[in-house]
């Protein structure tokens, strides 16, 4: 898988290799209907596996789809069996060696094939058919989209529909708490009485009753509240005080003289 290439590597002088058209490639692979063998009249049925040799129909093709024909042997007699492809049909053709069995579904495809064929030569050479027939589709395609909407609103319907009984439960609980709390708070608001709007006579009640409810004054607390009121306000002015004599004890216990008040100050006793 892991090969060397080398830098000076040049792909276009690698000779390319020839192509037979003609050459068949083994496969295994499985029939893909029931046949009965022309020789032996042996019986091989859908699904029967088998090793083929493949090869390309030449010149043969549908719109461009390539062909390919298999290459089997009878079970019994080896006798070959050949059949290829059929794109136009999505299906397959045996070409020799074998007879495919009757298939029902197959007539039936053949038998519409023809009458579609047969009306289609029909309408053109009738323009009253041809209107006809075209009328009869359009009604045949309306029926079928109206089926289609009844169908879809069918399953819309469904859809909806919870089959789950968790869920189900679930959402009774849920519908079931909010209707009771509504109901409370209904109630709630028609037991509450409403707010009245007062008068100018009903405010002086009011002050009235407000004043005979604060608690009665000590009389102590009120003399003095009485004194504090009716005593003057008195200014106190700072005097500076007298400073302290300084004594020096080098000088024999002499005082020193005070520069602040300009006088010798006392001896000390």
């Amino acid at each position: 898988l892991n090969r060397y290439f080398p830098p000076d590597f040049d792909p276009l002088l690698v000779p390319k290799r020839k192509w037979d058209p003609y050459k068949q490639v083994e496969v295994r692979m499985m029939i893909p209907f029931s046949m009965q063998c022309n020789k032996c009249g042996e019986f091989m049925y859908r699904g029967t596996k088998f090793n083929s040799r493949k090869e390309d129909v030449i010149g043969d093709d549908y719109l461009g789809v390539r062909k390919y024909r298999f290459y089997i042997k009878c079970t019994l007699c080896n006798n070959e069996i050949a059949f290829k492809t059929d794109p136009q049909n999505n299906d397959y053709v045996c070409e020799s060696g074998a007879t495919r069995n009757f298939e029902t579904w197959r007539q039936q495809k053949e038998d519409e094939t023809a009458l579609e064929t047969e009306q289609k030569e029909a309408a053109e050479g009738n323009a009253m058919a041809a209107l006809e027939s075209r009328t009869l589709d359009s009604k045949i395609e309306m029926e079928i989209l109206d089926a289609l909407d009844e169908i879809k609103a069918v399953n819309e319907r469904h859809a909806r529909v919870d089959l789950d009984p968790t869920k189900v439960l679930h959402r009774r609980a849920d519908t079931d708490d909010t209707a009771a709390v509504a109901a409370f708070r209904e109630q709630q608001q028609v037991s509450k009485p409403k707010p009245k709007r007062l008068s100018s006579s009903d405010d002086d009640d009011v002050v009235d009753v407000v004043a005979a409810a604060k608690p009665p004054v000590e009389p102590q607390l009120r003399k003095r509240k009485e004194s504090d009121e009716k005593a003057p306000v008195i200014k106190r002015r700072l005097v500076a005080a007298p400073a302290a004599p300084l004594l020096l004890g080098g000088l024999g216990g002499l005082a020193a003289y005070n520069s602040s008040s300009g006088s010798e100050a006392p001896p000390p006793s």
